[in-house]
């Protein structure tokens, strides 16, 4: 495709990866209509791993190298699944290649990686979005439709918890493979918080516990916002928490279970919102991941009106949301000097 092509009826996707994700990601999209999404390519650095998933999903194109698949006339667009500290050169190597990139989260490991990326993607005018997948779930534009209306009535605080037991994984095992409870699980309760107030902190404070390794293992931050506003943001790499949003304003406060990938809203005890996923062809890794489709479709949706990004999640907020989680590696002592 051109570079800087823009409208299309159907996105011809490339993988860069072959995690449980990218299944997953697969498996999400193949319950969407086949004339507006179609995986042509997959690559990655183990060829064997690469083949069994092209063969389970058919796709007909495995790539030994991501240099091959950013080569792929096929290819429209990229998803990009490897490790952390892979995302910013991946997805750099595809942009500079012509094509669209969906990156999942964090679209790189520092303020000025994302920015750097966002500058050349505006400046191929080419397609970039940052996979934080939370942001098109149903629940989302119902509770943005609740606020807007004054059903929160003047919002002052917000307190997630997300804590999972993800410990013993590998990438959070060690520092240079760029995990930790800040860039896994802390940026989707920012992203939250940036939903709701739609501003950045007037002040961010953190504190936790690093690993041996220099990862870090928990974080709990508070965020100062203007007019009285607040958010208590905990995470944990050790433990369960609640995994609960509760956003509290002066007419009441809502609940979102599972805040990341949410299918009910509690806007009260006798006022709750259920969305059904779509079923997979083949059982998902990840909870909710069927709603990787809600992601698939806002590419499609934006690419087809001809927009360089997307409008519920922008590029400007990504690099927002990479200097708030850089600031909180720094305090909490990840970061050792400014990147």
């Amino acid at each position: 495709m051109p570079e800087g092509q823009l409208m299309c009826t159907q996105l011809r996707w490339g993988l860069a990866g072959v995690g449980m994700i990218a299944h997953d990601f697969l498996t999400a999209m193949a319950t969407l209509p086949d004339d507006r999404h179609k995986a042509v390519a997959i690559a990655g650095k183990d060829i064997d791993r690469v083949s069994r998933l092209a063969t389970l999903h058919h796709i007909t194109t495995s790539h030994e190298s991501y240099d091959a698949l950013a080569h792929d006339n096929d290819v429209d667009i990229v998803f990009v699944s490897v490790l952390n500290l892979q995302h910013y050169e991946v997805t750099k190597l595809m942009l500079e290649n012509g094509k669209h990139v969906l990156c999942e989260k964090p679209l790189g490991m520092t303020y000025k990686q994302v920015k750097s990326l966002v500058d050349l993607a505006r400046e191929k005018k080419l397609f970039l979005l940052e996979g934080m997948w939370s942001r098109f779930f149903p629940a989302y534009d119902a509770l943005d439709k609740h606020i807007s209306s004054g059903g929160l009535g003047d919002i002052y605080h917000i307190n997630i918890q997300f804590g999972v037991e993800i410990n013993e994984i590998e990438r959070n095992l060690m520092k240079d493979l760029g995990g930790g409870a800040v860039l896994d699980l802390g940026i989707y309760m920012l992203q939250l918080a940036q939903f709701v107030y739609k501003q950045p902190p007037l002040d961010v404070v953190c504190t936790g516990h690093i690993s041996k390794a220099g990862v870090d293992e928990s974080a709990s931050c508070s965020l100062k916002y203007k007019e009285g506003k607040t958010a208590t943001l905990s995470a944990h790499t050790r433990a369960a928490m609640t995994n609960k949003a509760e956003i509290i304003g002066t007419k009441g406060i809502v609940v979102l279970d599972y805040f990341w990938c949410p299918t009910v809203l509690h806007i009260s005890a006798a006022n709750s919102t259920e969305w059904t996923l779509p079923k997979g062809k083949f059982k998902f890794h990840f909870h909710n991941s069927a709603g990787l489709s809600y992601e698939i479709q806002e590419c499609f949706d934006s690419i087809s009106q001809g927009l360089l990004e997307s409008p519920k999640m922008s590029l400007d907020e990504s690099i927002l949301l990479a200097k708030l989680t850089e600031t909180m590696r720094a305090q909490l002592g990840v970061l050792e000097e400014e990147q």
